[in-house]
């Protein structure tokens, strides 16, 4: 009689409740992980760090540099330029701006500034000026005004105004006094002084300014004794 031989089942192989036996489940296969390779990777970042640093450099060796002055502090239209108010900066040598350089400082300092001055602005011979000195024959006088006899957006040292002489209506006049000349006839209500320079510009209380001209010693003399009546205009003209 032949024997049978029977395998055991593993307790992971039990048979389901209704007799069959389980499904076993397919094997699952991970892809295969990505390997990182750090040596190669720092080497590509430090190549790449040399070439931007080899291109910067020869930029910058490419475009020469020059010392040139410019503005430290802000400087007002008409203030005099002191040597705190300048520094030194590098700019490209082929800028087409006629700058001053640093050899040029004692050129500027004790010049006026023409137009309001930013810090970091290059300093350059067209935005300062020489303050007006006496000559022979000149004169100058001080005119303390109210507003509206000066113009709105106000007068600077350099600035060039004709001084005019205004009659008021309200106030009485001698019909008897005559004008010694036509000149003195013309300068009582017209331009008592033509072509006169500011020299000093002050700003006093409510909105006056007391503002010094340099004109011709007679223009001068006239202006002066027109000065107490209030009725003198200050009209800028060209330079």
């Amino acid at each position: 009689m032949a024997s049978t031989t029977t395998t055991p089942l593993r307790r992971s192989e039990a048979p389901s409740p209704n007799g069959s036996m389980p499904r076993s489940s397919p094997a699952t296969l991970s892809p295969p992980r990505s390997r990182v390779r750090t040596p190669e990777l720092v080497v590509g970042v430090l190549v790449m760090t040399v070439f931007a640093l080899g291109a910067v450099m020869w930029h910058l060796s490419a475009v020469h540099k020059s010392p040139a002055l410019a503005v430290s502090s802000k400087v007002e239209r008409g203030e005099e330029i002191r040597a705190s108010d300048l520094r030194i900066v590098f700019v490209a040598s082929d800028d087409s701006l006629a700058r001053l350089g640093a050899g040029d400082t004692g050129d500027v300092v004790g010049k006026v500034a023409l137009v309001d001055l930013a810090p970091g602005t290059l300093v350059t011979k067209s935005v300062v000026a020489d303050r007006p000195g006496l000559e022979t024959g000149d004169g100058v006088v001080g005119l303390s005004l109210e507003p509206g006899g000066y113009p709105a957006m106000g007068l600077a040292p350099g600035d060039r105004v004709n001084v005019i002489g205004t009659v008021d209506a309200a106030a009485p006049t001698d019909e008897n006094t005559d004008a010694d000349t036509p000149e003195d006839a013309a300068k009582a209500d017209g331009v008592v002084a033509r072509g006169a320079t500011v020299i000093a510009v002050e700003e006093l209380s409510s909105d006056r300014l007391l503002v010094s001209i340099v004109t011709s010693e007679s223009d001068a003399e006239a202006v002066a004794a027109r000065s107490g009546s209030g009725a003198l205009r200050l009209v800028q003209v060209s330079p």
